[in-house]
C-alpha cells in the first residue's frame, strides 16, 4: 500500500507542467477552462484500452526480426496506439459548444489530454519498485524525459488543430497526429537502441542516449515559441482580451 501511495508522486511532473501552461492563460478569457480537467481524466480513463491495444499490437509483431520489431514496438505499439487515443479523446469530447474558444484554449485542451496519459502512465511505471534507488530513478527519468515528450507531442497536435480550427490551416488534427507519432516514435526508438545495440556500437549507444534526452526538453522550448505564437495571434484578433483587474488588485 506505501509503494502504491508513492507511486502518486509520478502524477506532480505532468500537473507542474500544466500549471506553468494555464499561468499564461489566467488573464485571458477562455470559456471552457475546467472542461480541460475533465479531457484530461478521460483520456486517463481511455488508457486502459489504449494498453489493451498496444498488447494486442505486441503480440503480433512479436516474431518480426530486429531491427524491424525495435522500430515497430517504437512507431506502432506505443507511438501510435497512445497519440491516435489521445486524438481521438480530443476530438469526440471538445465538439460543437465544448470546443475551444481560443487558439491557446485548443493549445491547451491537447496539453490536458497529453497530461491524462503522462500521469496514468507515471504512476502505473512507478508501482512496486524494489528500491528506493529504483524509485528515484524512475521519477526522474519521468519527470525531465517522459512526461515533456507527451507534452511536447500534445503540444504539437494543440497547435496545429488550432491552426485550423482559427486560422484555415492546411495540416489540423491529422497533421499534428502524424507530427506526433513521429516524435514520440523517435524518442521510444532512441531509448530501445540504447538498451538493444550490441556490442561495438558504444558511440551510437552515446549517441541514442543524448538525443533521447535532447528531444523533450528542446520540446520544451518548441512549446514555449508555439503558445507565444497562438497567444500573440489571439490577443491581436480580440478573441482573448485582458480580463479587467479586481479592485483589490488595484490597491
Amino acid at each position: 500500500m506505501l509503494d502504491r501511495l508513492a507511486a502518486l508522486i509520478g502524477a506532480l511532473p505532468p500537473f507542474l507542467m500544466l500549471w506553468y501552461a494555464e499561468r499564461l492563460e489566467r488573464r485571458v478569457r477562455e470559456p471552457h477552462a475546467r472542461y480541460r480537467y475533465r479531457v484530461m481524466m478521460a483520456v486517463g480513463l481511455a488508457s486502459v484500452p489504449m494498453a489493451w491495444a498496444e498488447h494486442w499490437v505486441a503480440h503480433v509483431i512479436e516474431h518480426v526480426p530486429d531491427p524491424e520489431r525495435t522500430l515497430c514496438e517504437a512507431f506502432l505499439v506505443a507511438a501510435a496506439v497512445e497519440e491516435t487515443g489521445k486524438v481521438a479523446c480530443l476530438y469526440f469530447l471538445t465538439r460543437s459548444v465544448l470546443a475551444p474558444g481560443t487558439r491557446y484554449g485548443g493549445f491547451l485542451y491537447a496539453l490536458h489530454a497529453a497530461a491524462g496519459f503522462a500521469i496514468v502512465e507515471n504512476v502505473m511505471m512507478m508501482i512496486d519498485t524494489p528500491n528506493l534507488t529504483v524509485f528515484t530513478v524512475r521519477f526522474v527519468l519521468r519527470a525531465y524525459m517522459a512526461s515533456p515528450m507527451h507534452l511536447f507531442a500534445g503540444g504539437v497536435i494543440g497547435y496545429f488543430w488550432a491552426r485550423r480550427r482559427f486560422d484555415r490551416g492546411a495540416i489540423g488534427l491529422p497533421g499534428g497526429l502524424a507530427c506526433a507519432i513521429t516524435i514520440h516514435g523517435t524518442y521510444n526508438a532512441l531509448l530501445l537502441a540504447v538498451e538493444r545495440l550490441p556490442d561495438g556500437y558504444e558511440h551510437w549507444v552515446a549517441v541514442c542516449a543524448v538525443g533521447a534526452i535532447a528531444l523533450p526538453l528542446g520540446g520544451l522550448i518548441v512549446l514555449r515559441y508555439l503558445a507565444g505564437r497562438l497567444r500573440s495571434d489571439d490577443m491581436r484578433d480580440g478573441r482573448a482580451p485582458l480580463k479587467p483587474a479586481p479592485a483589490s488588485a488595484a490597491l
